[in-house]
């Protein structure tokens, strides 16, 4: 019932949720209880029956102490990649061996009784019994290769630390171990009973090795959260300890890169997927954070499955409470979905723009449109001034805000002399291209806020702001002289053609408050005035100017 009972304990925690180094310890740990145990056992009852029984089990459980010990230390010093499945069996055939002589004990040659011995000695080891201490032998030998081989080698102070705590808990066990076999085998007939020797060294080695897996946190719970969040990370994690030396890996890396605990991490060493170039810049990247390693780095770069996908690899340092570098961490991200993504909303955006750009190009042609609409609407078709709509509408707005704060203004209003004897000699084209001409000469004369509009047919109005009537009289007399010297190449070989106007020039300077009662009505009287004016200058004799000027 001991042995039922002692299983499910062992079986609980073995199938449990904690790591494989929990495991191995659990089973290291359960060897030294088995030997130190059924060895006591042995020791109450003189029935060399149970006293065969009690040593066979605890004969066992020594005989897998070799085999259990290697293995501890194989992960416990991060070379978990030697223990492999297809190996396994070959590793724990000589300790397997030994369990099946010490169970089967052919006749009695692990264990034989003599008869003639008191009931305390009559148990004698047999010749088999060699092979058990072959067999430890062998398993503690290589053990020691192993760790003086990699303490050798090992750049990391944690691993080191790991490897002499496993170096001394050995030497422990095996000083004792070699002290009962010389003492309770070799000159046993000296002593009268079993002096538990190796037990001692059990519990002396097992202690040391509680202290120092609970300094180093080995079997640290929190290692075992975090490799399981490690491992349910969608991007791949690489953990490496201060001389680059590989200290964890998730699952998802594992699938991608072949990358054993323990090795020295080489980026010119990846193989498939990554391609040459990927290999190059992924190995100057990592370079670059072995000469700066206390910064962050990241590097995109390309990885070929079953075709091309982005991998961002961040590099990231492992600080201590002193700040001191202990490790980096590299992860691998795909992101190609995203980077698909940015490609598709570039596109679209691409897109917009176009279309953005195309009804951009609308609105300024409809603008133009507009504009060129606007321009007509308020122009001459013609001559291209101002018409008389705009005009009225400029002098409405202007009149009000003269009267209102007493600014002087002019306004001329002229004609072209006999233009209707131009016309029927030369044609109406002839006409208006001395309508044109007569403009463009007027046109130059005029300051750039004087606005010149075609009034009706030869008719044309200017409208001076901030004009008294003293340089309305000059600026008329100017034009009158352009239009006068202005010369019109017909184009049909006859002489140019000149002519004169006739203008009526009105001047107001002074203005009364009953003015702003009606504005329209006073810029009406103003036309009027002008207008006549105008006609005064035609009775007169024409090419002439009457000035008026309104108090």
């Amino acid at each position: 019932m001991f042995l039922v009972l002692f299983g499910l304990f062992f079986y609980v925690f073995a199938s449990g949720t904690v790591t494989v180094l929990h495991r191995i310890y659990l089973f290291l740990h359960t060897v030294f209880m088995v030997w130190t145990l059924f060895q006591f056992v042995s020791q109450t009852t003189t029935s060399t029956l149970y006293r065969i029984f009690y040593l066979s089990i605890s004969y066992t459980g020594l005989s897998l102490l070799g085999i259990g010990w290697f293995v501890f230390i194989i992960f416990l010093t991060g070379q978990s990649y030697v223990i492999r499945k297809s190996r396994l069996f070959v590793i724990a055939l000589p300790a397997l061996i030994s369990v099946a002589v010490v169970i089967f004990n052919p006749g009695g040659m692990f264990l034989q009784i003599n008869e003639k011995l008191s009931p305390l000695k009559q148990l004698q080891h047999g010749p088999l019994y060699w092979i058990m201490i072959i067999q430890l032998i062998l398993y503690v030998t290589v053990s020691f290769i192993i760790m003086f081989h990699k303490i050798r080698g090992e750049n990391s102070e944690r691993q080191r630390t790991l490897i002499k705590t496993a170096i001394n808990g050995m030497f422990v066990l095996v000083l004792f171990a070699v002290s009962d076999l010389l003492v309770n085998v070799l000159i046993i007939e000296k002593f009268e009973r079993y002096i538990p020797l190796i037990s001692i060294g059990m519990a002396l080695a097992a202690s040391y090795l509680v202290h120092a897996i609970k300094r180093n946190k080995v079997l640290d719970i929190i290692q075992t959260v975090q490799r399981d969040v490690m491992n349910t990370m969608s991007m791949g994690v690489i953990v490496l300890d201060e001389n680059d030396t590989i200290i964890e890996v998730n699952k998802v890396i594992k699938s991608i890169i072949r990358l054993r605990i323990g090795d020295q991490f080489n980026p010119a060493l990846l193989g498939p997927p990554f391609k040459k170039d990927a290999v190059r810049e992924f190995s100057t990247f990592f370079e670059a954070q072995r000469k700066q390693p206390l910064d962050r780095g990241e590097i995109e770069i390309a990885v070929h499955f079953d075709k091309y996908r982005h991998v961002i690899v961040q590099s990231a340092p492992i600080l201590n409470n002193k700040k001191t570098l202990v490790g980096r961490v590299l992860t691998f991200q795909d992101v190609t979905e995203l980077r698909l993504l940015v490609q598709e909303t570039n596109t679209q955006n691409e897109q917009l723009q176009d279309r953005n750009r195309d009804l951009l190009i609308m609105q300024d042609e409809l603008f133009q449109a507009n504009k060129k609409l606007e321009h007509m609407a308020i122009t001459d078709g013609l001559t291209g001034c101002f018409n008389r709509r705009y005009l009225l509408h400029q002098l409405e707005e202007e009149v009000v805000s003269n009267i209102r704060y007493g600014i002087p203004f002019s306004i001329f209003l002229f004609d072209l002399d006999h233009f209707k004897s131009i016309n029927d000699q030369y044609g109406h084209l002839v006409g208006d291209e001395v309508l044109c001409s007569t403009v463009a000469a007027v046109r130059e004369t005029l300051r750039f806020t004087d606005i010149l509009a075609r009034y009706g047919g030869e008719e044309f109005t200017v409208y001076l702001p901030h004009t008294n009537r003293e340089q309305a009289d000059l600026i008329a007399e100017q034009l009158m002289e352009a239009v006068e010297h202005n010369q019109v190449i017909t184009g049909n070989g006859d002489q140019p053609i000149s002519v004169t106007i006739s203008m009526g020039v009105i001047s107001i300077e002074h203005f009364e408050p009953s003015d702003l009662a009606d504005p329209k009505a006073f810029l009406r009287e103003l036309l009027a005035q002008a207008d006549a004016a105008l006609y005064e200058a035609k009775y007169n004799g024409r090419n002439r100017m009457v000035k008026r000027k309104l108090a």
